[in-house]
């Protein structure tokens, strides 16, 4: 080692100053340039660090956020229904023999509904009553539909309250004897009690030769007439889809019509499909 110092020194002492002043400031720049290389590989080694811990960071948030969103529980919106009036319940006996038999009473029932939709804070989306829902009023006591009519189209707004107007109506309405004396009964005693059902528009089933069925959000509410706000439930019930209008072997102008229940209330959906031709137009 010494005689290494000895022999730099000696090729050193040999050079001018000039030459010694070039050898120092090239090693000290070399030495500036490899710190400047460690400073930039440590700068990109801690810049993909914080990278790396931001996108963490805002992945935590997000999962966060959406457990929050999405694992809440939401509460239910609120529909009630109103029954304001209901007329038309005295069978009409005009032109009919005294006393009349049961088969040729016949009542037409006018009711005027208010159905009320509310929607809290904490619902999950706005609710939508839709274009072409009906409404079917039936009487209490036996499930017999009186009177059917079109509901309001409209929305409500999460934390909002909106209300509208229904008329339902039936023409000759026939009902067997012991529910019209039923119905009288409670007539008289001021307390005839009715149920309302909601039914949303069911799809179009124009493309099969055949039915096909759907599940939909049936509305259900029992109600006095003349009393306050009765309370809905929602239930998702089955129903089929009415057959189309068609031009086939039993003749042109022929019509379909198929009457559907609930699966809900039945075991299996029981359909009865009548054949309307013309001449035949009172058919029920």
């Amino acid at each position: 080692m010494a005689a290494t110092a000895a022999v730099a020194d000696a090729e050193t002492d040999g050079l001018p100053i000039s030459g010694k002043q070039s050898t120092t400031t090239q090693a000290k720049k070399s030495a500036a340039e490899r710190a400047h290389r460690a400073g930039e590989a440590v700068g990109e080694v801690a810049g993909r660090v914080l990278a790396v811990l931001l996108l963490l960071g805002l992945l935590i948030v997000g999962v966060v956020r959406w457990e929050r969103e999405w694992s809440r529980p939401y509460d239910p919106v609120e529909y009630t229904v109103t029954i304001a009036a209901v007329s038309g319940l005295d069978p009409a006996t005009k032109d009919l023999p005294h006393p009349a038999p049961p088969a040729l009473l016949r009542i037409d029932p006018a009711c005027n509904l208010t159905l009320a939709v509310a929607s809290p804070s904490t619902a999950a989306r706005r609710e939508c009553v839709q274009a072409g829902t009906t409404v079917e009023v039936s009487y209490l006591r036996s499930g017999v539909p009186l009177a059917t009519g079109p509901a309001p189209a409209f929305c409500v707004e999460v934390g909002e309250r909106e209300e509208g107007s229904v008329v339902a109506w039936g023409d000759g309405v026939r009902l067997p004897g012991f529910v019209l004396d039923s119905l009288a009964a409670d007539v008289l005693r001021g307390a005839p009690e009715f149920g309302v059902k909601l039914t949303p528009p069911i799809p179009y089933c124009a493309s099969r030769p055949m039915f096909c069925s759907t599940t939909v959000d049936v509305i259900s509410c029992w109600a006095k007439a003349g009393g306050g706000p009765a309370p809905c439930s929602v239930s998702r019930e089955t129903v089929q889809s009415p057959f189309r209008r068609c031009h086939g072997p039993a003749g042109r102008g022929t019509t379909w019509r198929l009457i559907f229940h609930s699966q809900r209330k039945n075991s299996a959906i029981r359909a009865s499909l009548m054949l309307a031709r013309h001449g035949f137009s009172t058919l029920v």
